[in-house]
């Protein structure tokens, strides 16, 4: 295959095509009319296997069967079927989102009753803290937290707005302390302000070095090293959770709101 078809081959998969599926789409995009025997030729893949994946093909609507004289013939439908594929993920996604909460109910009749009350989890690296921004998404109303920087110090901008929205989206308010006086605006998805309180506490009251995060029976702490890795732990445990609510809710009394600065034309 020439790097031209193994890159479209690449865009392909998230559209969920496998790479068989892919050479033999682009396969008949590029040739036209054909039959599984010359296909089958072609990128050398057997002819009976060759039919179950235009069968494939033909379910998700990107190729279509015609019928001739020299028998069944194959043809590939305009790329902009791909949108097709897009909209039943969109379905699947919705359903799921539906079927969630009653999924989560039923899965936690069968949790061991007697697991123990307390429980420590430990990620690791970028991928890590972006995890446990992510799991912020289980908070129950709001959760709390101190951060030394925004989101996207460590998450790309677009991830960041997409955890914004998702938060906002399931009306979780956030309330967060930092070292920092002002900010530059930093986000435009709507009404982020009122989810997302921001507030400046001196680093002669508390000097924040790692974010924490405290949420429903969760305390989390993000650290970083000094060779720029990251350890969190997520700790399980509403009796600590409880400290940290009241001494954190004392250092908000004393924090000033953080005044944001609009970026210069």
């Amino acid at each position: 295959m020439s790097e031209q078809t193994d890159n479209l081959n690449f865009l392909l998969k998230p559209f969920g095509l496998t790479s068989e599926e892919s050479f033999i789409y682009l396969n008949l995009l590029e040739n036209g009319t054909s039959s599984a025997l010359k296909i089958s030729r072609q990128i050398n893949i057997a002819r009976t296997k060759v039919y179950r994946i235009l069968d494939k093909l033909i379910e998700k609507q990107l190729v279509v069967q015609q019928y001739s004289q020299n028998g069944f013939k194959f043809k590939a439908n305009h790329p902009s079927k791909l949108n097709q594929l897009i909209t039943q993920k969109e379905i699947e996604i919705s359903s799921l989102k539906q079927s969630l909460p009653q999924t989560i109910d039923l899965l936690e009749k069968h949790i061991n009753l007697n697991h123990p009350q307390s429980q420590i989890l430990y990620y690791q690296g970028q991928d890590g803290l972006s995890q446990v921004n992510w799991n912020l998404l289980n908070a129950k109303n709001e959760f709390l937290s101190y951060e030394v920087n925004l989101a996207e110090a460590y998450l790309s901008h677009s991830e960041a707005e997409k955890l914004r929205q998702e938060l906002i989206n399931k009306k979780i308010i956030s309330k967060t302390l930092m070292n920092k006086k002002n900010l530059q605006k930093y986000s435009q998805v709507p009404d982020v302000r009122i989810f997302e309180q921001i507030r400046y506490i001196s680093p002669e009251i508390l000097t924040i070095k790692s974010d924490i995060f405290i949420y429903n029976d969760i305390f989390t702490i993000c650290h970083y090293l000094d060779n720029h890795d990251i350890f969190c732990l997520e700790i399980k445990n509403q009796f600590l959770v409880d400290m940290q609510k009241q001494i954190f809710e004392n250092l908000w009394l004393q924090a000033e709101t953080i005044q944001e600065l609009f970026p210069k034309n």
